[in-house]
């Protein structure tokens, strides 16, 4: 992971970035393990921050989710598909429009 950057973070923007990649359109959710969201919750984003990330795109918890992005059409799923090429060039916090309060090493 980037240095100073949360690897749940990275991991998130990743699976939505991957998914866009492949279906020229942004996900509606995101299954995640609960302590991700937690993470998200508690350890990176204001209580402001994650309601507006959450009202954009729902993270839904799923003990099996390893950040797999989706809408009812199609799906990428970063813990068996990794980063995908030119993940980083998707403006994802763009599009999300939030960005970390908080940063853990």
């Amino acid at each position: 992971m980037p240095n100073g950057h949360d690897k749940n973070w990275v991991r998130l923007r990743a699976a939505i970035a991957g998914f866009y990649l492949r279906h020229a359109r942004w996900p509606n959710r995101v299954r995640v393990r609960p302590g991700v969201i937690a993470n998200l919750r508690s350890g990176l984003f204001s209580e402001e921050a994650f309601s507006k990330l959450v009202g954009r795109l729902a993270l839904e918890p799923d003990e099996q989710g390893t950040f797999i992005a989706e809408d009812d059409d199609g799906q990428y799923n970063y813990g068996t598909e990794g980063f995908a090429p030119g993940w980083h060039g998707v403006e994802v916090a763009g599009w999300l429009d939030v960005k970390p309060d908080r940063h853990k090493a």
